[in-house]
């Protein structure tokens, strides 16, 4: 199981856009951009409203968004890993 800052992660959620998805992403990450949360979740198996979120972005701005949108949805366990280059330092898949 994956872990952020030493954490179980169930689900890695990518917020950016397909193509900067495309163009790198944090391992076993799913790409739900941000302006199709929260049902974008639909289509990404293992997600409940209590299962651990992960949630970044490139730099930290729309993973704080998705992270409040999702909190706001009845998600109960988001972590906000801010922009892609600071949740792979703290990432372990």
């Amino acid at each position: 199981m994956p872990t952020f800052r030493n954490s179980p992660v169930d689900v890695v959620i990518d917020v950016r856009s397909k193509v900067e998805y495309w163009l790198g992403h944090l391992p076993g990450a799913h790409c739900v951009p941000v302006d199709t949360l929260p049902d974008g979740l639909d289509g990404v198996a293992g997600v409940s409203k209590s299962a651990s979120l992960l949630v970044y972005c490139a730099s930290g701005g729309r993973s704080a968004m998705a992270a409040q949108m999702l909190r706001l949805a009845g998600y109960t366990n988001v972590v906000d890993g801010g922009g892609i280059a600071a949740a792979t330092a703290e990432f372990d898949a």
